[in-house]
């Protein structure tokens, strides 16, 4: 399955907002494993970061999720809608940002007489 179409959104839009809520909390809370990464321990050395991710999920009522923002996009592809962009891709510039910039001298080296003369000093 890839990811989520239009009227396939728009016939189950609460399963659909729920999977996506679902998603978002699990990646915050895996987010937040990953800075224990080489800082959790136990009594036979460190923990694996996978386990950390385990035991924080496993902790998590679904009365306490949060909602998604409005601009996250989920990782996982099964999750996205079809006009969500890979949120793993650099993001593109469609074109300019600024105006253009056009540097010009005050005046030319030609109507400066002497300018150019090093025995003048």
């Amino acid at each position: 399955m890839m990811a989520i179409q239009e009227k396939d959104y728009k016939d189950l839009k609460e399963y659909w907002d729920y999977q996506r809520k679902i998603q978002y909390n699990k990646e915050c809370v895996y987010r937040m494993a990953e800075k224990f990464e080489g800082r959790a321990y136990n009594d036979f050395g460190p923990i694996h970061i996978e386990d950390v991710k385990t035991i924080l999920w496993d902790k998590i009522k679904s009365n306490e999720y949060e909602d998604p923002p409005k601009h996250w996009i989920p990782k996982d592809p099964k999750l996205r809608f079809e006009w969500e962009p890979d949120p793993e891709q650099p993001k593109q510039l469609t074109g300019p940002i600024g105006r253009p910039v056009v540097l010009r001298a005050k005046r030319r080296v030609e109507e400066q007489p002497g300018i150019l003369n090093d025995d003048i000093y």
